[in-house]
């Protein structure tokens, strides 16, 4: 998932400011609105990793005091 993230940011970025050695314009200045929906949809990515991992440290923590 943190992988997946990664990419998008970085896909995201070329699209926001553009590849200045090629043809490709600025493709946020149209379309502002889905780079907008881009960016929440990132940052939701990262924030559902970090609450994955904390769930994953919970859950040892929670196995770990159990007794059998």
């Amino acid at each position: 998932m943190i992988s997946a993230g990664a990419a998008a940011s970085g896909v995201t970025n070329l699209n926001r400011t553009g590849i200045r050695h090629t043809a490709l314009p600025n493709f946020c200045k149209p379309l502002r609105s889905f780079c907008d929906h881009v960016a929440v949809s990132i940052f939701f990515t990262f924030f559902s990793c970090f609450l994955l991992a904390a769930s994953a440290v919970q859950e040892v923590v929670w196995l770990s005091r159990s007794k059998y």
